[in-house]
This record gives C-alpha cells, sequence and structure tokens, in this order.
C-alpha cells in the first residue's frame, strides 16, 4: 500500500502572474490536505469519495452545484493523472506500466473550488504515488509540469504552475517563471523555485466561503485571451504584480511585518485591475479591510489570505466572517 498526500496552498503575493512569465510567494497549507492511497487489486478501479458520488437533493442543487463547481470529479481527475502517467512512462522507456492494476482511493479536506488547490492537491498525490509504485524517479522542479499537463492537456482547464509548485515542495515557495528551463530527460519546462523560511512570515490567516465556490477556469481562459490580444494595461499589471515577489521576500529577510502586509493590500489592488472579480468573494477582502487588515485573494475561489491584526481586530474579523458564513483560520507555521 502506498499513501501519499500534499497540501492545500495560498497565493500570497505575486497570484496570477505565474502563467505570464512572472513570479509568485506562495504559501503550503498542512491543515487541509489531499490524500491518495494505491494498493494491489485485480483491476484498475478508482473509487470516489461520498462527496463525489452523484447524489442531488434536487434539480435546483445540480444546476447550483454545477454552476459553481462544475461537472468535474475526483475520480476523472485521477484518471486524467494515470492517463498522464502512462505517457511519461512511456516516454522513458518504462516497460510494463499498462499492465499495471490497482486500486486509488482518496479523501480531501480541502474545501472545493475555493481556490485552495484542492484538484491539483489529487493530482500531485496521485502523481507521487504512481512514481513510487514504478520506482521512477521524477524531480520536484519536474513534478508541477507534469501536474499541470494532466489538467490542461488531458482535462483542458486553463491553469498556470504556482499551485503544483508549493504542493510539491511544501513550506513557503518563492517561485520567478521568467527564464523557463526545458528538462531534457521529461521534455517539460520549470521556473526557478526556492524555498524561503516561513517563519519569518508574520501571524496570517485564511478564510474561505464555500457558498462561493465556482471554477477558476473561466477566469483564466479571459486573462489568457486578454493576454494574448496584448493588451497593454493587463500586461503591465502583470508585471508589477512579479515585482511584488522580490519586494516581500526583502521585507521578510528585514522582518518588516508591515510592509509584507502593505504587499498584501497592494496586491489585491492590482488584482482587481485584472478584470471582473466575484463579488462573495470580495466580500471577505471588504470584511477584512472593514478592520483595517490586509488581505487577498487566495487563488481564483471563494478564500483569501491576510495578515492578522491584534485580538481585538481578530474578533472583530470572526464576526464579520462568521455572519457571512466563512471559515476563518490561522495559519502561521
Amino acid at each position: 500500500m502506498i499513501v501519499r498526500t500534499a497540501p492545500a496552498r495560498v497565493g500570497l503575493l505575486g497570484n496570477p502572474s505565474d502563467g505570464y512569465g512572472g513570479r509568485t510567494l506562495s504559501l503550503a497549507v498542512p491543515r487541509l490536505e489531499a490524500s491518495v492511497t494505491l494498493e494491489p487489486a485485480e483491476r484498475l478501479e478508482i473509487l470516489a469519495n461520498e462527496e463525489d458520488q452523484p447524489c442531488w437533493d434536487s434539480v435546483g442543487d445540480l444546476v447550483d452545484r454545477v454552476d459553481r463547481q462544475g461537472y468535474g470529479t475526483g475520480p476523472q481527475l485521477l484518471a486524467a493523472t494515470v492517463r498522464t502517467f502512462a505517457d511519461v512512462a512511456q516516454s522513458l522507456d518504462y516497460r510494463g506500466f499498462d499492465r499495471h492494476a490497482f486500486r486509488l482511493t482518496y479523501r480531501t479536506s480541502i474545501p472545493r473550488q475555493v481556490g485552495l488547490g484542492g484538484s491539483s492537491a489529487l493530482v500531485i498525490a496521485t502523481l507521487q504515488s504512481l512514481a513510487e509504485l514504478t520506482g521512477i524517479e521524477v524531480p520536484l522542479t519536474v513534478l508541477p509540469s507534469i501536474a499541470l499537463r494532466v489538467e490542461t492537456d488531458q482535462l483542458d482547464i486553463s491553469a498556470g504552475l504556482q499551485d503544483r509548485v508549493v504542493q510539491s515542495f511544501g513550506g513557503l515557495v518563492a517561485m520567478n517563471f521568467g527564464d523557463m528551463t526545458t528538462d531534457a530527460r521529461f521534455g517539460v519546462a520549470h521556473g526557478e523555485y526556492r524555498s524561503v523560511d516561513p517563519l519569518n512570515l508574520p501571524p496570517l490567516f485564511l478564510a474561505y466561503r464555500e457558498g462561493a465556490a465556482e471554477p477558476s477556469d473561466g477566469y483564466h481562459r479571459l486573462l489568457r485571451q486578454r493576454f494574448n490580444e496584448g493588451d497593454g494595461a493587463l500586461r503591465e499589471t502583470l508585471r508589477t504584480l512579479a515585482t511584488l515577489v522580490v519586494e516581500g521576500e526583502a521585507a521578510l529577510r528585514w522582518g518588516d511585518g508591515d510592509r509584507f502586509a502593505g504587499l498584501i493590500a497592494e496586491n489585491m489592488r492590482l488584482r482587481k485591475l485584472l478584470g471582473p472579480l466575484p463579488a462573495r468573494q470580495l466580500e471577505l477582502v471588504e470584511a477584512a479591510e472593514a478592520c483595517d487588515l490586509a488581505a487577498t485573494f487566495a487563488g481564483s475561489g471563494g478564500a483569501i489570505v491576510g495578515v492578522s491584526g491584534d485580538d481585538r481586530q481578530m474578533e472583530r474579523l470572526r464576526g464579520r466572517l462568521d455572519a457571512l458564513d466563512a471559515v476563518t483560520m490561522a495559519i502561521t507555521p
């Protein structure tokens, strides 16, 4: 039996410039994780957990969930991962993977479609278990690029490398996608990734609102379209977002929590310039701002991440977020 896990993640700075030659600084959140178990079986099986069984309270419930979360399921995602790994094994001239049979089961505590990397966590954990099964050594720099192929090539989902990098490395990771390097053995490109000491971070909070969940694919497709059309304002905003990562690393080295909080707020301001954002997610940011706290989108969904304040500020924030049916937790390592 092989069991592998991958954490949720929050994008702190630079998001979403990762798909455009930018930079990001992201943090893994081990309190929320996806786990995949691979065990011997007579035939290949992918077993859904209870939440992914096709069951709805009514037609209205089906419509609501599909509109917010899409049609994708965990078994579909794991099947696409196995299919992608088969291509990897073939390209490496690994013989016999197509004759393997096993049972894959999974569980996850990562809320779905709220911008915490739930889908990519399942893909990373599955790839790690398949690599262990076959003995194929996949470098940490390469694993995220293979994981991205699962969603872009197999499922036609628009996404970037950021989530998969931090979920592969763990901890706090600074990423530079400006100078991509192609790994000759695996035939995929990767950026420059560097682990950063998470103990230099100021205290952080995470808040997510499951009722605000929605697929990020549509947002990223529109962003890509505008970028490809040469939208000058959008391209300049993405370049500015990337510079926040360099400034953020400097603030952490100097232990300047106030400066880091200011960069979080600036990241949100710039994010708003990229296009329309979900109103229900913006309400979470506005709740934090009303308590004089800096916050930004953790990804593209229904979650935010911010710099914690004093006890009084956090009490006020929890009250406001509770009123919005949002879950709040501390995530400082």
